[in-house]
């Protein structure tokens, strides 16, 4: 019963975002930097929209924890391109499989955001322990 009711809760989001008026739906769209479309497509996908995002970064050694507090802009973009991706059935598929890294760059939209964040160079143990330099 559990996803049945969150379909129809999602439902009656997507109606009720419907039933605003196209300038408060420009408004709201636009406050979360997402095009009216967007916002309706999230809206209907739900919480669960971008639940593969977890699962891929996992499968690629890379700490979403690390990216939540050094990158946050970074994570909520690619949560949002995430959750309007078309290819969350392959994605889960090469997840599950463990072929993640070897085909990212054929499906999945995020797969250069991800080289970036697996090429960043790590602080050494000085850096770490002297903090931000101020000068």
């Amino acid at each position: 019963m559990g996803r049945f009711s969150e379909w129809l809760g999602r439902l009656r989001d997507t109606a009720d975002l419907r039933a605003l008026g196209a300038a408060e739906l420009d408004c709201i769209a636009r406050d979360l930097r997402v095009s009216p479309t967007e916002l309706e497509t999230l809206t209907y996908r739900g919480r669960r929209g971008a639940d593969e995002l977890s699962g891929l970064l996992k499968a690629l050694g890379i700490d979403e924890t690390a990216i939540a507090r050094k990158e946050p802009g970074v994570l909520r973009d690619m949560t949002l391109v995430c959750a309007l991706c078309a290819e969350k059935t392959r994605c889960n598929r090469e997840i599950e499989a463990e072929t993640t890294a070897q085909h990212l760059h054929e499906y999945c939209a995020n797969s250069y955001t991800i080289d970036a964040l697996r090429t960043k160079p790590k602080p050494d143990a000085m850096d770490l322990v002297r903090g931000p330099s101020c000068c």
